[in-house]
C-alpha cells in the first residue's frame, strides 16, 4: 500500500471557492488527510508522481469481503480481494491467483473493457451479452478480467455471473465462473472497511461492505458479483485509470502461460478483448491489444466508442500496395466528426489510433446482433470465432484451440471445412490429446474425417496412453491413509496397477502385458485377454516419446462379426456346418476394440459408448464392459463413483439387449442368433456372449426371448420339443419307447424330408413333375427355423449336436442321446433324490438302531458318499483355471453352502454313532439334517414357471423378516425381563430367568397367555404365587398389543408390500434367491 508522504498542492483545483486551510493535494486528498509529518514539501514547484511523493508499505487490506445488501446473494457469500501495489510484477499476481486463491490456470482469457460510467444498453443486446458472455466462460474455462465496479460494462458482467449463478440455484463461486475485478483502490468507497486494524495480522472476520446505502458522489462501489478482486494502489484517491498498466502486464503475464503444456509448447492461453461502449482509453485499450496480437471483438451497438470503431472497420478499403486497410477521404472525414462529437479536443489523436487498429484487420472482429452472415449470432460464437481467425489459418492450432475448449461445433464449423485441407495424418497429437482428455465428440470427428485408427493406434501408443492414467483417470481411488508413500495412486486402474509396478518420472511404468492381467482379473480367469497371448510382444515398456516415430509391427485388422447381417450369419452357420467343431482362432490388434476397452477400465462413458457404436461385435463387447464394469464397481471405495459405475454397466447391458432384439426376428431362421450367442469369440477371450452375460449377472439380458429359447433348445439337447410332456416321463422310464418312437429331433427332421419329397413330386399343373430346380416348398417349424430342402436332407456329416442333423440313429445312438438330454439327466437326478430322502425317512423313522447298522443303512451312507464326490466334481469342473477361485466361486452359491452343511451334519452324526453313548446325539443330528437335504429339494422348483417365482417371494421375505426379528426382539426382550423382574423377583435359577424372559414371552406372541403364572388359583413353598400379578397383567395387555396388533400386521403389510412393489417375479429374477 502507498500513502503521500509529500504535500504538493494542486494550484489548478484549489480555485477560489476552495478552502485555503484545508487545500487539496494533487494526490487527491485534502491536506487534512494527510499525516502531519507530510504535510512538509522542500521543493513544492516539483510534479507529483506516486514513484518520489509516495511511501509504499505492507498491504493491510486483504482477504475475504461479504456484500451486505446485494440484490440476489445472501450473506454468506464471500468473494477474495488484495490491495497490492501498482508495481507489483505480474509474476507475483499469478503466484497469488494460483496458489493462495487456487484458481488454477485458466484456456482463455476474456478482457472485458468499455464505458466506465452507467450507461443503458439495448435489453436484447445485453441478454445476449450476458448469455452468450457466461457460455463462453463455461464452455472454455475461461476467466473474465473487468474493471470490478458496479458500474457501466463492469456491472453487466457482474449481472452476468450473477444470473448464471441464481439459475444454477448455486455460488458461482463453487462453479467455473472465475470474473476478477481489477481496479483502482482510491476511487473506492468504504476502504476503512476493507483495511484491517494495524498491528493486526488477518482481518478478524470477513469485511462487510455494504450495499444497501444510499451511493456517494465521487467514489465508487465494487460489484458484489465478480469473485476476486485485485484493487491496484498509487497513492492517489479518486483518480481512474490507475490500474491499467497492471491489468495489462497480467493479462499478457497470463497469455504468455501454455494452454496445453504437457501436449504442445507452442500454443499459449488465447486472450480476447471485448469492447462494450467506453472512452477514449476503450479506444487507446484496443490499439495495445491490436499491437500486442490479441484479437478484439467490438460489440457494435453498444454505444460511444464501440459504434465508432465498429463503423470504422466496415467502411474501410483493402489496400493493393500496404499490407492492412485505409479510409476513403470520406470515411475519414465521418469518423472524425463522430469523434469529435463523442471525445471533442481528442479526436485526431483518436483517429490515428483507430488508423493504426485497421492495419490489422483479423484481429478486429464486429459483433452485430442481427447480423446474419460473418458472425455468429451468439456472442460465444463471435469470441471463438475472432480468436480463431487471429490464427491467421494455421489449422492444427486452431483445432488445438477446439480441443481445449471443448467446442466440437467450432471445429466442425470453422475447422473441418471444405477450405481447409487439413492432413490427417498430421492430427496424432490431437486425437493423443482427445482420448487422453476424454473427449468422444473430437474422437468421433476426427474418425468421420478420414483419420486412420489403425494408422495411429500401435502397441506402443496404446502403452503410452495407459501410462497416462494418473492423470487422465476420472476414477477416483479414496484412500484413507497412506503413510508410507507420498504420492497417492488417482484412479482405481493406477491402485490395481500398484503391486505390479513402482511409480517412476510421474507415470507408472505400464506395459500392456499387465493391463492383460487387470482385464483378466475383471472378467474371469478363463478370458483370455490379447495382451497374455505374447508376453515377449506385450511386456515392452516404451519411453513418453511422439507418436510419429516408428510404428510397432501389429497384425492385419479383420474379425468375425457379432452383428445382424444376414449375409453374416449365413457364412458363420455355413463355417459351423462345414467343421466338425469351431476353431479357435488367435485374436487380432483391433484398434477400435483395444480404445473401448481403454475407456471402459477408466468408465469413461461417452468415449465407450461412441466407440462401441463402431465395434464390430456388439453384443459381446457390450456384456464384457458390463462385466469389467460391476467387477471394477466392487472394488470401488468411493460411493459416487460406484453408482456411476453399477449404472455405467446397466446402460451396456440394455445396449446387448437392443442389439439382440434387432437380430432376433421370430420370422426368420433363429439358428444363426443361436450360434451367434454360443459361439466363442477370439477377440473376446475365447469367451462366448452367453458365459459373459452369465459372469455378469445380465438377468435382463438372460431373460430375453433369444437366450430363454436358446436355453430352452440346449435344456432339451437332442429330444424334439414337439414331444408332449407325458411322453417325456414315460420314455423315460420305457427306454423301448425311445428306440421305436420318434422322440429325437432327427425323427422330425426325416418326417418334414419325406413332406417336401412328395411335394416336390406332385405334378405341376402342367402335368409336369418337378426335378427339384422348380420352386420349392419351405416349411417352418414352430421354433421359427425353416424346415431343411431336399439337399439338407442328402447331408449325413458334421458333429451331432441339439441341432437335427438329418442322419438316420440306430437304437443304442438314440438311447444315448435321449439319456444324455439335460431335461432328462434333470428329472432322473430329482427322481433319484426323492429315492434318496425316501431311504433316509424310512431309516431314520423305523431301523435306525444301537445295535445293528442294516444294509439299508450302509446304501445310504454310500450313497452320501457319491454326493460328496459329486460336490467334488463340481468344484474340478468349474470354469476357473484356479483351483483357489473355483473353490471361491463354489462356496458363494447358496445351494453349495447348503450341500455342504448337510454333508457335514451327515458325516457327524455318522460318526457319533460309532462313538459308543452317543447314538441320542448321533440320531438327533441327524434327524435335523434331514430337515437340510429336504429344503435341498426346494432347488429343483426353480424350473418350475409357477413355483419358481414363488420361491424368489419368498427368499425376499425372508430378508425382510430378519430385520423384523431385530425390531421383534426389542419389544420382547424389554416386556420379558420387566414381567420377571416384578412379579418373580430374586429368582437366580438360569433356567428359571431364561424361561420367564424369553419362553413365555415369545409364546405370548403367538397367544399362549401363561394366565395360570400370572395369576394361580393355589400357591405353594415350591411355586410361590407371583407378586403384583395386576402389573404383570397390565404388561402383558400392552405388550400384547404391541406385537401381536401392531407388529405382526406391520410384518404382513411389508410382506405384501414386496409383492406389490416388486410386482410378479419373471425370469429375470430367477438368480435373486441364490
Amino acid at each position: 500500500m502507498r500513502v503521500c508522504n509529500r504535500f504538493t498542492e494542486d494550484k489548478k483545483k484549489n480555485g477560489p471557492v476552495s478552502d485555503p486551510a484545508n487545500p487539496l493535494c494533487q494526490c487527491g486528498k485534502k491536506k487534512s488527510r494527510h499525516e502531519p509529518p507530510y504535510h512538509q514539501n522542500n521543493d513544492s514547484s516539483e510534479p507529483w508522481s506516486a514513484e518520489t511523493h509516495t511511501l509504499k508499505s505492507p498491504t493491510r487490506s486483504y482477504g475475504e469481503i461479504q456484500f451486505v445488501g446485494a440484490a440476489g446473494w445472501g450473506q454468506e457469500k464471500l468473494r477474495k480481494f488484495v490491495r497490492v501495489d501498482y508495481e507489483t510484477k505480474p509474476e507475483t499476481l499469478m503466484e497469488l491467483i494460483q496458489k493462495q486463491w487456487k484458481l488454477g490456470q485458466p484456456k482463455l482469457l476474456i478482457s472485458v473493457t468499455g464505458g466506465a460510467k452507467n450507461f443503458k444498453l439495448n435489453s436484447n443486446l445485453k441478454n445476449v451479452f450476458r448469455k452468450g458472455l457466461i457460455k463462453a466462460a463455461l464452455s472454455t474455462d475461461a476467466w473474465i478480467i473487468s474493471g470490478g465496479s458496479n458500474s457501466g460494462v463492469m456491472k453487466y458482467v457482474g449481472e452476468a455471473v450473477r444470473d448464471y449463478a441464481i439459475a444454477e440455484g448455486g455460488s458461482a463461486t463453487t462453479r467455473r465462473i472465475v470474473a476478477i475485478g481489477i481496479a483502482t483502490w482510491g476511487i473506492l468507497d468504504q476502504q476503512e472497511a476493507l483495511t484491517m486494524d494495524k498491528g493486526s495480522k488477518l482481518l478478524s472476520r470477513p469485511a462487510s461492505y455494504r450495499m444497501d446505502q444510499q451511493e456517494q458522489t465521487g467514489p465508487v462501489r465494487l460489484d458484489p458479483n465478480h469473485t476476486h478482486f485485485i484493487l491496484v494502489d498509487d497513492g492517489t484517491t479518486g483518480k481512474f485509470g490507475k490500474e491499467i498498466k497492471l491489468r495489462s502486464d497480467l493479462e499478457k503475464q497470463i497469455s504468455e502461460q501454455k494452454v496445453t503444456p504437457e501436449n504442445d509448447e507452442r500454443l499459449n492461453i488465447p486472450t480476447v478483448c471485448v469492447v462494450v461502449e467506453g472512452g477514449p482509453n476503450t479506444i487507446q485499450t484496443v490499439k495495445e491489444a491490436v499491437e500486442n496480437g490479441t484479437p478484439c471483438l467490438i460489440i457494435n451497438g453498444s454505444g460511444r466508442a464501440a459504434n465508432i470503431l465498429a463503423y470504422a472497420f466496415d467502411n474501410c478499403r483493402t489496400s493493393d500496395n500496404k499490407p492492412g486497410k485505409y479510409f476513403s477521404r470520406d470515411v475519414r472525414g465521418k469518423i472524425e466528426k463522430r469523434l469529435r462529437k463523442a471525445f471533442k479536443d481528442r479526436a485526431s489523436d483518436l483517429l490515428n489510433m483507430i488508423e493504426e487498429c485497421i492495419k490489422e484487420p483479423s484481429l478486429i472482429n464486429v459483433y452485430k446482433l442481427d447480423a446474419g452472415r460473418g458472425v455468429s449470432t451468439d456472442i460465444d460464437g463471435a469470441i471463438l470465432d475472432a480468436l480463431l481467425r487471429a490464427q491467421k489459418g494455421n489449422c492444427i492450432d486452431q483445432l488445438q484451440l477446439a480441443m481445449v475448449w471443448k467446442r466440437v461445433d467450432v471445429a466442425k464449423t470453422k475447422i473441418f471445412t471444405d477450405d481447409n485441407n487439413l492432413m490427417m495424418a498430421k492430427l496424432n497429437n490431437s486425437v493423443r490429446y482427445a482420448i487422453e482428455h476424454d473427449l468422444p465428440n473430437f474422437l468421433e470427428l476426427f474418425i468421420e474425417n478420414g483419420v486412420s485408427m489403425k494408422d495411429y493406434l500401435t502397441e506402443k501408443e496404446l502403452t503410452i496412453l495407459y501410462r497416462g492414467i494418473t492423470k487422465t483417470s476420472r476414477l477416483s481411488c479414496m484412500l484413507e491413509e497412506n503413510k508410507k508413500k507420498d504420492i497417492k495412486p488417482t484412479s482405481l486402474l493406477s491402485c490395481m496397477l500398484k503391486e505390479k509396478n513402482e511409480k517412476k518420472d510421474g507415470g507408472y511404468n505400464v506395459t500392456l502385458w499387465m493391463i492383460g492381467q487387470i482385464i483378466q482379473q475383471l472378467t474371469m480367469d478363463t478370458y483370455e485377454p490379447l495382451y497374455l497371448s505374447d508376453e515377449e510382444r506385450f511386456n515392452q515398456e516404451y519411453p513418453l516419446t511422439s507418436v510419429s516415430e516408428k510404428k510397432v509391427h501389429r497384425e492385419s485388422d479383420n474379425s468375425d462379426h457379432c452383428g445382424c447381417s444376414s449375409q453374416l450369419f449365413a457364412i458363420l452357420d455355413h463355417n459351423i456346418q462345414k467343421s466338425e467343431k469351431w476353431k479357435k482362432i488367435m485374436p487380432q490388434f483391433h484398434p477400435i476394440r483395444e480404445l473401448f476397452l481403454y475407456a471402459i477400465l477408466l468408465n469413461r462413458q461417452e468415449m465407450a459408448r461412441m466407440l462401441w457404436e463402431r465395434i464390430d461385435e456388439p453384443i459381446a463387447a457390450a456384456l464384457t464392459a458390463s462385466k469389467m464394469l460391476k467387477a471394477m464397481a466392487g472394488k470401488e471405495f468411493d460411493q459416487d463413483q460406484k453408482k456411476s459405475m453399477m449404472k455405467h454397466a446397466e446402460n451396456f447391458e440394455e445396449l446387448a439387449i437392443g442389439v439382440l432384439k434387432e437380430c432376433y426376428d421370430p420370422g426368420e431362421d433363429r439358428t444363426n442368433i443361436y450360434n451367434m450367442m454360443r459361439r466363442e469369440l477370439p477377440n473376446w477371450g475365447q469367451a462366448t456372449c452367453l458365459t459373459m452375460a452369465v459372469q455378469a449377472q445380465n438377468r435382463k439380458f438372460i431373460a430375453q426371448s433369444a437366450v430363454q429359447n436358446l436355453l430352452t433348445k440346449m435344456w432339451m439337447g437332442k429330444i424334439s420339443n414337439e414331444n408332449n410332456y407325458w411322453k417325456l416321463w414315460l420314455y423315460m422310464f420305457c427306454p423301448l419307447m425311445v428306440a421305436f418312437n420318434d422322440s429325437l429331433m432327427e425323427d422330425k427332421h426325416r418326417e418334414r424330408c419325406q413332406r417336401n419329397a412328395v411335394t416336390a413330386n406332385k405334378p405341376d399343373d402342367s402335368g409336369g413333375i418337378g426335378d427339384g430346380h422348380e420352386m420349392e416348398m419351405v416349411e417352418v417349424d414352430s421354433e421359427g427355423a425353416p424346415h431343411p430342402t431336399m439337399a439338407d436332407c442328402k447331408q449325413g456329416n458334421g458333429d451331432l449336436d441339439n441341432r437335427d442333423s438329418g442322419q438316420r440313429l440306430s437304437v443304442l445312438r438314440r438311447l444315448v442321446l435321449f439319456y444324455n438330454a439335460p431335461i432328462i439327466k434333470f428329472r432322473l437326478n430329482v427322481v433319484a433324490y426323492l429315492a434318496f430322502l425316501f431311504l433316509f425317512s424310512f431309516i431314520i423313522l423305523t431301523e435306525f438302531e444301537e445295535e445293528r447298522v442294516t444294509w439299508k443303512e450302509w446304501f445310504l451312507i454310500g450313497w452320501v458318499v457319491t454326493l460328496y464326490m459329486e460336490e467334488f466334481r463340481q468344484i474340478a469342473h468349474g470354469e476357473s483355471n484356479c483351483w483357489k477361485d473355483r473353490l471361491y466361486h463354489w462356496i458363494n452359491d447358496f445351494w453349495n453352502m447348503i450341500d455342504l452343511a448337510t454333508l457335514l451334519l451327515f458325516g457327524i452324526g455318522v460318526a457319533l454313532r460309532a462313538i459308543p453313548g452317543m447314538f441320542g446325539p448321533a440320531r438327533i443330528i441327524l434327524a435335523l439334517d434331514l430337515i437340510g437335504f429336504h429344503m435341498r429339494l426346494l432347488q429343483s422348483f426353480f424350473v418350475s414357471e409357477r413355483l419358481g417365482p414363488k420361491l424368489i417371494m419368498i427368499a425376499r421375505m425372508m430378508k425382510d423378516l430378519l430385520f423384523f426379528v431385530c425390531i421383534l426382539a426389542v419389544f420382547l426382550i424389554s416386556y420379558g425381563i420387566a414381567s420377571q423382574a416384578i412379579m418373580f423377583p430374586n429368582v437366580t435359577d438360569p433356567l428359571s430367568i431364561f424361561k420367564g424372559i424369553f419362553y413365555k414371552a415369545y409364546f405370548q406372541m403367538y397367544g399362549e397367555l401363561f394366565l395360570e403364572d400370572i395369576q394361580p388359583e393355589v400357591c405353594t413353598l415350591d411355586d410361590p404365587c407371583p407378586e403384583y400379578s395386576w402389573m404383570g397383567i397390565l404388561l402383558l395387555s400392552f405388550y400384547m398389543m404391541l406385537s401381536n396388533v401392531l407388529l405382526l400386521n406391520l410384518l404382513i403389510a411389508m410382506f405384501r408390500y414386496v409383492i406389490f412393489l416388486d410386482g410378479y417375479p419373471t425370469a429375470e429374477h430367477l438368480h435373486d434367491a441364490e
